[in-house]
């Protein structure tokens, strides 16, 4: 029991040191509760005020790592070791040279020194990434990416790379999360990079999500095997007002072909119209004279 209550002093000690409370800014109603419900040491109210506040929208990375760092510490006071464990693997995972205060009790640094092992060695769970292919687009017009991606580190970044094929540089945009599944990721190409040729070529791109040291932890395509999807070639419409070039319209020929018909059957017959004037004939009957 003395042991019980001794954790429960270190773990309101490192919740109530400025460094800790001064991670995060702008105040966030969710983490101001689970701190001070930590504090009281309300650990079960902690978990799901805290659990329920990860899943908001419009957290910083800041508040995110802050959370999950409480969270882990109320999970390991629960005694609750494979939680606080996943809590701690996010934690780093956003912050990969974080390091726990020196009051840390013992038990605490052991399990966030194997995590940390772990992580080096890549036997954490890794981030799964599966990109929707892009169809032929037409010009002039904005292409939306949509990939998901599922275990997605704290603090990593998920970016679209994209080039007309040919061209040496990518440019890049950031995808942004579903507000309604936050598995969902989408980054727009703007539709000026899709301008209008009179001939079809190639966009190439690639995705790739980063860690917060800039790690690459999933992509699909690279800069030297990237996607592809084709733009097509710009249409060309008639001028309906525009009047077409008398040569071009296809009656002038059905007239000329006929009136030329008519002369040459016109000229058939002169040919072989038989002459108003006499000939003389000459008619020999054999035997006489």
């Amino acid at each position: 029991m003395a042991c019980v209550v001794r954790l429960a002093v270190t773990l309101t000690t490192l919740l109530l040191s400025s460094s800790a409370l001064a991670q995060v800014t702008p105040r966030n109603e969710a983490l101001t509760k689970g701190q001070q419900q930590v504090e009281d040491g309300d650990f079960e109210d902690a978990v799901k005020t805290l659990e329920a506040g990860i899943g908001a929208a419009d957290l910083t990375d800041e508040q995110l790592a802050e959370m999950y760092r409480l969270l882990g510490l109320s999970y390991l006071y629960l005694n609750n070791e494979d939680r606080a464990r996943d809590a701690f693997e996010k934690l780093l995972q956003a912050r990969p040279d974080y390091e726990l205060p020196k009051a840390t009790p013992p038990k605490i640094r052991t399990l966030y020194a194997r995590i940390k092992d772990d992580i080096r060695k890549r036997r954490v769970r890794p981030v799964t990434l599966t990109v929707s292919g892009v169809p032929e687009q037409p010009p002039g017009q904005a292409v939306t990416v949509e990939s998901r991606i599922d275990d997605m580190a704290l603090g990593a970044k998920a970016k679209l790379f994209y080039r007309r094929a040919g061209v040496q540089n990518f440019s890049s945009t950031d995808f942004q999360r579903d507000r309604s599944d936050r598995s969902i990721y989408r980054a727009t190409i703007p539709a000026f990079e899709l301008p209008e040729e009179s001939a079809a070529y190639d966009l190439e791109y690639y995705v790739e999500v980063a860690d917060a040291a800039q790690r690459r932890l999933a992509g699909r395509g690279d800069p030297f095997t990237p996607l592809t999807f084709r733009v097509t070639a710009k249409l060309v419409a008639e001028d309906p007002e525009k009047p077409r070039p008398w040569y071009q319209n296809p009656w002038v020929w059905v007239g000329i072909g006929a009136g030329a018909a008519a002369v040459t059957t016109g000229a058939i017959i002169l040919a072989t119209q038989k002459p108003t004037g006499t000939l003389p004939i000459t008619i020999q009957i054999e035997g006489m004279p």
